[in-house]
This record gives structure tokens, C-alpha cells and sequence, in this order.
């Protein structure tokens, strides 16, 4: 992969050619810069304005998913107070981008990037004001979804797995298909995340985690009917979700680094298995939607996350892996060595990554999901 450049290109100087034309036009550039270091015309001097901060900021995120610390700091330094909007999901969160809600920095994932600047929802970021993007770690730039870098910059990573009660169901979950095990009917718990649910039980079929084809997107469509006749839907919130699970009404979980961290402090039998078809691979990138009055304060707000010691706050706190390669000199070694929250080269090598949909996919994915959603829950399907 060549890696271009993430800088704006900056305009070219053009060389005069043509003779002796090109003296004067020399001599009047000259004039005009001696005129221009002498003071010409001081009293009605032509400035450009500094750009001024807003005085607050509106922050589109997953719940929970930003440490508070970290606005309290960056509200301290700049005085400008963030105020946080959190979604479900991220169709959740591109629709309400697409219908020009207003936010100034939102968080969203590689394969919904395409659709949101094909239709000019996304702004154009100006990396003269976000100098801290040379901390990025050069695998995570100018990627298929955002060639350049142009409206992205990368945030952090992680894997999607099944946290699963080992003192009450043993050692026996390897496979996504487990999910769908009669075994566990009743005692499993997912959330409902269009996307990722599809891609997981395409996987579990034997299908590419990204399949279009309409015949494997139907049969995995018919799959996950299946599932919700036996699988409790929990909040995308981590504390709820997991007590589910702590609590032994379910025996499994899906989700995620952030999930198994806060289970394993409350249950060490909690463990977090990666199937043997490979773990699902998403990465989220702060945008700046085309809807912000406030590119400037936004610009200066994700430059203030790149710090160094703000993203190893982030990872320290929240125990995910982050782009930012200059932040893990600063990251607890516990952490570092944690294989969940920092996954091994060979769990990176064998994961499966979300790849942006077609229009012709997008339809397929949509109508299943559609499917899933007017099917009755658990507690009316054993009715």
C-alpha cells in the first residue's frame, strides 16, 4: 500500500517563460513585496481574522465510549464545554449525518465513510489545524475508505468476540455457529447492530463477512430470524448489557474488548473467545459533518485528542488499541501486554475486515435487517 499524502495540497508557483515579458512582471512582484515589507498603505491594513473557538461543541458518540476526564480537560484548556449525543448504532448515526443533524465531531467506522461523502455529508478537514495527525500509525492511513485522508482521521480498533461464562457453560464455545446452538437457547445475548450481526452470521455459514451475493445474504438473513426466536437483545451499553451476564441469565455474549474488561473485573470466569472463523475487525475515525457551524473548534478538538498523553488516557481508560502509534510509550504495560486489549499479529492476520457495501448490497443488507426487525422477540416467539 503506497501511503500519499495527507496534507491539502497547497498551491504552485508558476515559472514566467516567455522573454523578455516576464522582466516586468518579476520587477512588479518585487515592487509589490518591498511595498508590502515598507509598510504601503498602513493606515487601512488588509488582515486575515484569527479564527475564533465556539463556545460549545456537540459530540456524536457511542454511549460511554469517550472518557469524561478527557472533555473536562480539553473544556479547562479551551473553554469550550463539549456536549456529548450518543447513538445505538452506527446506521443509527449515519442516517441522522445524512439528514444534517447538527454535530461538530462524530465517530464512525471505515465502511460507512464512502456513503456519507458521496453525498457531501462529511467536511473536508484542514490539516493545517490538526498538525498531531503525524502521531497516526501509517497502516492506518489513506485506507480504501478514505483514500488520503481526506475526512478521516483514525481513532481506535478492536475485535468483536463472545464473552462466555466459562464456570457455567465450560471451555466449549469456538465458533460463531455457537451462537445458534440449541444448547444455549434462551441464555444468548446480542445487540442489535445491523451490520455486524449479518457479517457474524455469514461468517458462521461459511460465507465472506462482506458477501453481497443474494443467495448468502438471504440464507444468513434467514439464520439470524432464527436467532431472535432465542437470543435476548440487550442494550449497547456496556454496564447493561454485561449484567445480563453477570447476573447468569445468559451464558454468552456478543461483543466486545470494552464488555470482557468490565465482566472479567466483576467474574474472572468471564473469557473472551475469538471464533475460530476470525474475529470481525472494526475501526472508528473522528469526522467532521458537512452540518458543523464549527469546523475550526472541531478541527482544534481532534487535534487535542492526538495528543500523546490524551490518547493513552483514552486507551488506559477504555482498553481499546488506538491508531495513534505515539501514545503507547505512555500506555499502562498491563495493557500493552493484554492480548484482548491489544491483539496479537496472528488474531490481526486472520480477522475478517468490514468492507464498504454497493448500492446493490446496501438494499440486500437493509431488506434482511428489515426482516429481522419486524420478526417477534424471544419472549413472544416462545409463546
Amino acid at each position: 500500500m503506497v501511503t500519499k499524502s495527507f496534507h491539502p495540497l497547497q498551491p504552485g508557483l508558476e515559472e514566467e517563460a516567455h522573454g523578455r515579458a516576464a522582466i516586468p512582471r518579476l520587477l512588479l512582484v518585487l515592487l509589490m513585496l518591498l511595498c508590502l515589507l515598507s509598510g504601503c498603505d498602513s493606515s487601512n491594513p488588509r488582515r486575515t481574522p484569527s479564527p475564533t473557538l465556539a463556545q460549545e461543541l456537540v459530540f456524536y458518540n457511542w454511549v460511554d465510549d469517550m472518557p469524561e476526564s478527557v472533555l473536562d480537560a480539553f473544556t479547562k484548556e479551551f473553554g469550550v464545554k463539549i456536549k456529548t449525543v450518543t447513538f445505538e448504532s452506527q446506521e443509527e448515526a449515519v442516517e441522522n449525518i445524512g439528514h444534517d443533524q447538527v454535530y461538530d465531531v462524530a465517530v464512525i467506522e471505515n465502511p460507512f465513510i464512502p456513503s456519507l461523502t458521496s453525498t457531501q455529508k462529511l467536511a473536508r478537514i484542514d490539516f493545517r489545524q490538526v498538525p498531531n495527525f503525524k502521531n497516526i500509525s501509517a497502516n492506518f492511513r489513506d485506507l480504501a475508505a478514505d483514500p488520503g485522508n481526506q475526512y478521516t482521521v483514525p481513532y481506535h480498533y478492536g475485535t468483536t468476540g463472545l464473552l462466555v461464562r466459562t464456570d457455567l457453560i465450560g471451555q466449549a464455545v469456538t465458533s460463531w455457529a455457537d451462537l445458534w446452538n440449541p444448547q444455549y437457547a434462551g441464555k444468548v445475548a446480542v445487540r442489535a447492530q445491523p451490520r455486524e450481526l449479518l457479517a457474524l452470521t455469514l461468517l458462521s455459514l461459511g460465507y465472506s463477512l462482506n458477501s453481497e451475493d443474494p443467495q448468502e445474504v438471504e440464507a444468513a438473513a434467514t439464520r439470524l430470524l432464527q436467532l431472535k426466536k432465542t437470543a435476548l437483545l440487550v442494550d449497547v451499553d456496556t454496564p447493561k448489557a454485561v449484567a445480563e451476564l453477570l447476573s447468569g441469565k445468559v451464558v454468552m455474549l456478543l461483543g466486545w474488548p470494552m464488555d470482557y474488561q468490565f465482566a472479567h473485573a466483576a467474574n474472572q470466569a468471564v473469557a473472551y473467545v475469538l471464533p475460530q472463523e476470525g474475529t470481525a475487525l472494526w475501526s472508528d475515525n473522528y469526522v467532521i459533518p458537512a452540518s458543523s457551524p464549527n469546523q475550526y473548534t472541531a478541527e482544534v478538538f481532534i487535534n487535542f485528542l492526538l495528543r500523546p498523553e490524551i490518547s493513552a488516557r483514552i486507551i488506559n481508560e477504555k482498553k481499546y488499541p488506538n491508531a495513534n502509534e505515539a501514545a503507547y510509550p505512555l500506555v499502562d504495560r498491563e495493557i500493552r501486554n493484554d492480548p484482548v486489549a491489544s491483539p496479537a499479529p496472528k488474531v490481526l492476520r486472520d480477522a475478517h475486515f468490514f468492507l464498504p457495501l454497493s448500492a446493490k448490497g446496501a438494499a440486500l443488507y437493509k431488506h434482511a435487517w428489515d426482516r429481522f426487525l419486524a420478526a417477534p422477540p424471544a419472549s413472544e416467539a416462545t409463546k
